[in-house]
């Protein structure tokens, strides 16, 4: 037994260790002050708006939905990886014994903290004396938490093991993201069937111009979110046990029912798992020993620069995975726009309603999903252990910055005409377009040529993960203050132009004009500079 405590304490340590950097405990320090001040402020919410049985029934969906958020981030990058292999192998440990202590360990953090959340449930609870609900509370909602980490255990641990087929781990990543898409698609397909107004009806019931709507129309959201729940069977069982007073057989029996489905799926869960551990753990391995790598020199300074630059993002599937995702993000929002436009979804006062703004709106999207990539703000920090290159061989630093924003822009451009291809597709491209997808091409232009620049002054290097480069860097947040503000002042500029102006198309050409000025000025200055 103290053989297994060890075990799960080494993943624990290993998977979640404090950052080095005092900069980014300070960030994560924040971010989870504000994640928990968040969820206070909505449990208060639910708590004034509605009553006890709805109170409870939505602390057990925040909960669920939060539970499922961090399994799908620590179960793909820490149960299904294989990094302790080499270590752990060659110990007189069974696979199973691994497997086991890997997923207690990723339980453990996501356990914890939606139990954390859940403090301000109780006092509210406490405080109206409902001493059975928090009861009920305390018991049923961590169980019903493993319920839902072990089933998309189970769904992630069958792609798994399959793991020695994939080629690469940015296919095995995808597979992954495509299983969890599916499920979250499946449950939203299924939710809007039972819907008991339809999704136009029930934006159109929206009113934000007063305190008072907004308060009206948070309450509607929370009363047809409930009943629609109440019209699934399984869920209406579960939900009428969990916050009814009269219904405590049923909530005994609905208790260990959730027990012994946990238990059986934990149970399956480790068995699969350890069936394909020693398999994937070798496949693994070797294709982390025979990594190729091309590089092809050629008299060209700027195709040498450049295929550095690609050589390093091909150093690490977190990095590929993250391009992928940088590609994919802006023209799936573009399709989820575009449907609900084509649909009539939004109400009357919405700015999409005016046939003139929809173009510059749906760019300025694509252009807000271009810039949240994580990519272009973190270049130099990806170099990692072959940082020190720049600072010992005779590289031209002119060189080595353009190919990185050359880089990113061009990730960024390709998402934008696949964007607006599917524009096209709808039937709502305009001759107004071709300057649209210039100006957001010189806007996206001129974010990436900013943001490199504080982590070119103060790079992230000490990571082992990957993830530490890019997702636990400080430097993204920071590189967004140097490049969004002057987009947000150019996109005012645009709107401003568009009120004021009766044709929106001589507002485009103007503020396409800008961008380009500006993205001249952009390069003299950041020339300058380094």
């Amino acid at each position: 037994m103290n053989e297994k405590r060890q075990l799960i304490k080494f993943f624990v340590s290993s998977f979640y260790r404090r950052p080095k950097q005092p900069m980014l405990q300070v960030v994560l320090i924040i971010a989870a002050f504000y994640m928990f001040v968040q969820l206070t402020v909505v449990n208060l919410a639910v708590f004034l708006l509605g009553n006890t049985p709805m109170f409870m029934f939505y602390n057990l969906l925040i909960s669920s939905v939060l539970i499922f958020a961090l399994v799908c981030y620590f179960s793909i990058s820490q149960v299904f990886a294989y990094y302790e292999f080499n270590m752990l192998v060659p110990l007189p440990l069974s696979a199973r014994e691994i497997i086991t202590a890997k997923v207690i360990s990723s339980l453990w953090v996501p356990m914890v903290i939606s139990m954390l959340v859940q403090i301000p449930t109780l006092v509210l609870l406490l405080i109206e004396i409902r001493i059975i609900e928090a009861m009920k509370l305390l018991l049923f909602i961590p169980i019903v938490n493993v319920l839902t980490a072990l089933l998309l255990l189970f769904l992630l641990s069958i792609v798994n093991t399959q793991y020695y087929r994939f080629k690469n781990k940015v296919d095995y990543l995808a597979a992954n993201m495509a299983v969890i898409l599916l499920v979250l698609i499946g449950c939203l397909v299924y939710f809007s069937s039972k819907m008991t107004v339809t999704i136009s009806t029930f934006l159109s019931q929206m009113d934000v111009t007063s305190i008072e709507g907004l308060l009206n129309s948070v309450e509607f959201v929370l009363l047809t979110m409930y009943e629609t729940f109440n019209n699934m069977a399984l869920i209406s069982l579960i939900v009428t046990s969990f916050t009814t007073l009269e219904q405590m057989g049923l909530w005994v029996v609905m208790l260990s029912f959730t027990i012994l489905i946990s238990i059986l799926l934990y149970y399956i869960v480790i068995k699969i798992c350890s069936f394909s551990y020693v398999k994937n753990g070798v496949s693994e391995q070797s294709e982390t020993s025979l990594r190729p790598s091309r590089v092809r020199i050629t008299n060209s300074q700027w195709v040498n620069y450049l295929q550095r630059e690609l050589w390093i993002i091909q150093s690490e599937a977190y990095f590929k995975m993250q391009i992928a995702l940088g590609l994919l993000l802006p023209p799936i929002g573009a399709v989820i726009l575009l449907v609900l436009v084509q649909k009539d979804v939004f109400p009357s006062y919405f700015i999409l309603s005016n046939k003139g703004f929809l173009g510059s709106f749906f760019s300025y999207v694509v252009l807000f999903l271009c810039c949240i990539n994580n990519i272009s703000g973190t270049p130099y920090s990806r170099e990692g252990k072959y940082h020190y290159l720049l600072k010992s061989a005779p590289f031209n630093k002119n060189y080595v910055y353009f190919s990185k924003v050359v880089i990113s822009s061009i990730m960024s451009i390709m998402a934008i005409l696949v964007s607006y291809l599917i524009l096209a597709l709808f039937g709502f491209w305009e001759f107004e377009s071709i300057a649209l997808l210039l100006t957001i091409t010189s806007l996206v232009i001129c974010y990436n040529l900013l943001t490199p620049l504080y982590d070119m002054k103060k790079p992230s290097l000490d990571w082992e993960n990957p993830a530490e480069a890019i997702k636990s860097n400080p430097n993204v947040l920071i590189s967004l203050l140097y490049g969004l503000p002057i987009l947000i002042l150019i996109i005012a500029v645009h709107f401003s132009l568009i009120w004021f102006v009766d044709q929106s198309f001589i507002a485009t050409i103007i503020t396409l004009l800008l961008g380009m000025s500006t993205l001249l000025i952009l390069i003299k200055k950041v020339k300058l500079v380094l």
